[in-house]
């Protein structure tokens, strides 16, 4: 972690009027404490320590504007010729997206190592006040624009429970992150990235370029199967029943045949008899 000194008030009150705005509270007051912030940490590999986290804000200085009000031309073109064929609401969080034009005031607060930037971005205060409105916004290589916080307390707080772990800005967003990052995160932060894709199915973001799944009833599924194996037991049953019911006529056969050799001895018994009284 690099021990950085207080940023100079002077200093922080002369970006204010170069710029024509007011830093929020809260990052002023951040500032005030600490001239920008950089913290990285590393895991102890068989080939030596590897750099994974990082946890970044610009210093005042470095604070500097995206965009803004630049001459267009067909020789040379800007971002501005970007908002004709953008959307103007982010698809996640229903909130208007910023605007490269005047509209809006554009800072980078975070370069991302290129992979993107964050940005702080006042707009105008459509409530009626004067003080203008901050979000923290970020900004994809596409150039989308991607909602991270209300605030830059909320943003520091989120960037701080994320670890500063590589890419952690894409998986809260339609983008999702790479293989490589979520590998970190299954490792360091599970609970963390579990409490993102939440996130986006609550916020009706779940990825566009998601496959379909297919919902099974699993008990559907098993009491089939439980069906099936109770087949047999049912046929067998059945045969028992006809099994039971064959059994009184075999049993009636014995009786039949008991009869008859019982008449024969009766029969053969009165013949005995007649022929000692003749």
């Amino acid at each position: 972690m690099d021990q950085r000194s207080p940023a100079d008030r002077h200093a922080v009150l002369m970006w204010e009027q170069r710029n024509g705005c007011f830093l929020p509270e809260d990052f002023k007051n951040f500032y005030l404490t600490t001239d920008g912030f950089k913290l990285t940490w590393n895991v102890k590999m068989d080939n030596g320590p590897t750099p994974v986290g990082k946890l970044y804000i610009n210093r005042v200085s470095q604070l500097t504007r995206i965009a803004g009000n630049v001459a267009s031309s067909h020789v040379n073109p800007t971002l501005l010729d970007l908002e004709a064929d953008s959307d103007n609401e982010d698809e996640a969080t229903g909130l208007e997206k910023p605007s490269f034009d005047s509209r809006c005031k554009i800072y980078e607060m975070d370069p991302c190592d290129g992979y993107g930037r964050v940005c702080l971005v006042f707009r105008e205060n459509k409530t009626g006040g004067n003080d203008p409105k901050t979000e923290v916004w970020f900004l994809d290589r596409s150039l989308r624009w991607h909602f991270l916080a209300e605030s830059f307390m909320a943003y520091f707080r989120l960037m701080l429970m994320h670890l500063g772990l590589p890419q952690w800005q894409y998986g809260i967003t339609d983008i999702g992150l790479s293989q490589q990052a979520q590998q970190w995160f299954n490792i360091y932060a599970p609970t963390r990235l579990e409490l993102d894709r939440e996130l986006l199915m609550g916020n009706g973001s779940e990825g566009q370029n998601k496959m379909p799944v297919l919902n099974l009833d699993v008990n559907k599924v098993f009491n089939k199967g439980k069906t099936d194996k109770k087949k047999p037991p049912a046929q067998t049953s059945q045969n028992q029943a006809s099994f039971n019911k064959k059994k009184p006529i075999v049993s009636s056969a014995k009786t039949l045949a008991t009869t008859t050799s019982t008449r024969n001895i009766t029969a053969s018994s009165s013949q005995i008899s007649t022929k000692g009284t003749k």
